[in-house]
């Protein structure tokens, strides 16, 4: 079992869109998807009361503490478990960086999105060092075509990788929330961001 978690501590940067995204795209594949959302807006979800059977997709919700402890026994016959994480940092974020294989943070091209990332990325590489989390990997996401040398900078200062494919801004992915289903070449860009 891979899990995978969307994590940034400002709100409003497409976790929860990346999130079930991502968790279509690798049911469509035939693969074993557990959506959790561990954020108490509880987006994803929602999302999954609505359309996840539809789309495959195993939901459920863990908003406390614990959750390094918890996810076996949550993602039992699962494949993946793509984590839609809060938009805050607590020792909820911290139980989600240690029980991630992998963490991917979501920014737009934006100041404000640059401006929260230093603490996260700081909590990240202390666990990293400790052992106990992956290094994240920032996505350029929204993307409408502005000129990305200045946000790349920025992030490159704090020592994290980023995607070399950004995500456009597109209405397939408001259009999740309609129950509709990513086009394909959509989900190929969010598969190869799970697989990098």
């Amino acid at each position: 079992m891979k899990a995978v978690s969307f994590l940034h501590q400002k709100g409003g940067t497409g976790k929860s869109t990346l999130a079930i995204g991502a968790a279509t795209a690798l049911a469509a594949r035939g693969e074993r998807v557990l959506l959790l959302d561990a954020d108490h807006q509880g987006t994803s979800a929602e999302w999954g009361n609505r359309f996840g059977h539809g789309f495959k997709v195993s939901t459920g919700a863990h908003v406390q503490p614990g959750l390094e402890d918890a996810l076996e026994g949550l993602a039992r016959d699962q494949d993946w478990v793509i984590i839609d994480g809060p938009p805050s940092l607590s020792s909820i974020t911290e139980g989600i960086l240690r029980a991630s294989n992998k963490v991917i943070i979501p920014v737009r091209p934006a100041p404000p999105d640059l401006w929260a990332l230093p603490w996260l990325a700081a909590i990240a590489e202390k666990l990293r060092r400790e052992g106990r989390g992956p290094r994240p990997l920032v996505v350029v996401n929204m993307h409408q075509g502005e000129p990305l040398e200045p946000v790349l900078a920025e992030i490159a200062e704090l020592q994290l990788p980023t995607h070399p494919q950004p995500l456009p801004a597109h209405p397939a992915f408001p259009a999740l929330f309609e129950g509709h289903a990513l086009p394909e070449h959509l989900a190929k860009l969010l598969l190869d961001l799970l697989l990098d």
